[in-house]
């Protein structure tokens, strides 16, 4: 049964990652975005893709090779997948993130009302060596 959580950036009101999917309503503002494909298609099963898709809603860090060594984590609500790119809403800052599909190598799933124990999003200052 999906648990049910309280953004404040939703007014206060309920969501859950059953009825998440959509335009999440940001006074003032609205992320433009293009509709959820389906990749439920003979050439997709078993892609990134469709996995990704089948958890829209759900709360995720997904680990990014940049270059050739460097990994780089961005965390947020799996908000649209598309065929060259995923969307996470960073229900902490309430930014959007939109990120290159083809540099993910990991992607943490949590249960529901779980975070990680860090931001993720955040810069490291000049002196850090985290991501």
């Amino acid at each position: 049964m999906p648990e049910n959580y309280n953004d404040p950036m939703m007014n206060g009101q309920m969501y859950n990652n059953t009825n998440y999917q959509g335009t999440i309503p940001i006074p003032g503002k609205e992320f433009q975005s293009l509709p959820q494909q389906d990749f439920n298609t003979p050439e997709m099963r078993g892609s990134m893709q469709m996995i990704l898709s089948y958890n829209i809603g759900e709360y995720v860090v997904i680990e990014f090779l940049i270059g050739t060594d460097r990994m780089m984590r961005k965390q947020g609500i799996l908000y649209l997948v598309g065929t060259s790119f995923v969307t996470l809403y960073d229900d902490i800052g309430g930014n959007f993130i939109v990120c290159d599909i083809f540099s993910i190598k990991f992607v943490y799933f949590y249960y529901p009302g779980q975070r990680p124990p860090r931001n993720y999003n955040t810069l490291p200052n000049s002196s850090g060596n985290g991501n």
